[in-house]
């Protein structure tokens, strides 16, 4: 999301196509001023969203048309959701927990929280703060269940190690100011995106899991507002442009990436996920969050083709 869009939403936090298992077009997310941020899914269809002004995290079941509140917001600590993962192989939701003022550089900002679910009952398995200024604004995880956390503010990954009580920066470089969206490809390398910068890049992971060079992709038209993506299980990219309005499927060869639409005609798409031929695109509408009665929110249904 952009610096606009955080500004936005700290002002107003101060003053106060479808795939067999669904039958919906659109999924409606909570109720009231939700305004959703990041969305992710399970391979039978069950969808997951969070809330950023809420705080919450809600779920709906496969065929299902609205969601039901999930997590509710923490007592304690930071209370924006940004990204949600669900990493079904290590039976674990993933959510980001942020102060938005992080993402301004303020220097009160309270440092933002990763914490792992329990995928099947919600409850809480662990905590991991990041460091002094951090937004964490998503997570990819690996096959051994090491998880990777987005810092946006801090234009770092942080890694947290199977087994391990405290997350450890795995790579921190200045191409990677205004981190966002992050999902590893089929080759292996971390991919990344800058919301700040309209960059899409690949870092390269050593033999021994280190971070290895950081190449920014040459994309076939610019970007605007890059922010959630995900690989899908046809080894490519599927990508919400909020600044745009539209989701994305991006084909890389090399380090060439093609971007060709899926849809378009949304106010803030901040968010993307792929369930069999469909495609979920999460919009956020962060431009009504001063509207009194800013309506319902929801993840859209697009077919691929």
């Amino acid at each position: 999301m952009s610096a606009k869009t955080i500004a936005l939403y700290a002002f107003t936090a101060a003053i106060l196509t479808p795939a067999a298992a669904f039958a919906a077009d659109k999924v409606q997310i909570g109720d009231q001023k939700v305004f959703p941020e990041s969305i992710t899914s399970t391979a039978d269809g069950t969808l997951y969203a969070g809330s950023m002004p809420l705080g919450q995290v809600y779920k709906a079941a496969p065929g299902a048309e609205k969601t039901e509140l999930l997590i509710d917001k923490p007592a304690e600590g930071p209370g924006s959701v940004l990204g949600v993962y669900a990493d079904e192989a290590a039976k674990t939701l993933w959510v980001c927990y942020s102060d938005p003022a992080a993402f301004g550089g303020k220097t009160d900002a309270l440092p933002a929280n990763v914490v792992a679910y329990d995928l099947a009952t919600a409850e809480k398995k662990g905590s991991y703060a990041l460091d002094k200024g951090s937004f964490c604004n998503d997570i990819a995880t690996t096959a051994d269940g090491s998880a990777y956390i987005a810092d946006t503010s801090n234009g770092s990954v942080m890694l947290l190690k199977p087994g391990a009580s405290a997350l450890e920066v795995w790579v921190k470089d200045a191409k990677l100011a205004g981190i966002d969206g992050l999902s590893f490809g089929p080759d292996g390398a971390l991919y990344v995106n800058s919301v700040t910068a309209n960059k899409l890049l690949r870092i390269d992971v050593g033999a021994d899991g280190a971070a290895g060079a950081i190449t920014e992709l040459t994309t076939s038209e610019p970007l605007k507002g890059p922010d959630g993506m995900r690989f899908g299980d046809d080894g490519k990219l599927y990508l919400a442009q909020n600044g745009a309005g539209r989701a994305d499927v991006v084909t890389i060869e090399g380090d060439n990436a093609t971007i060709t639409k899926v849809q378009d005609g949304f106010k803030t798409p901040t968010a993307v996920t792929k369930v069999g031929d469909t495609l979920w695109i999460l919009d956020a509408r962060f431009a009504d969050m001063q509207a009194a009665d800013p309506g319902l929110f929801y993840a859209y249904a697009a077919k691929l083709q």
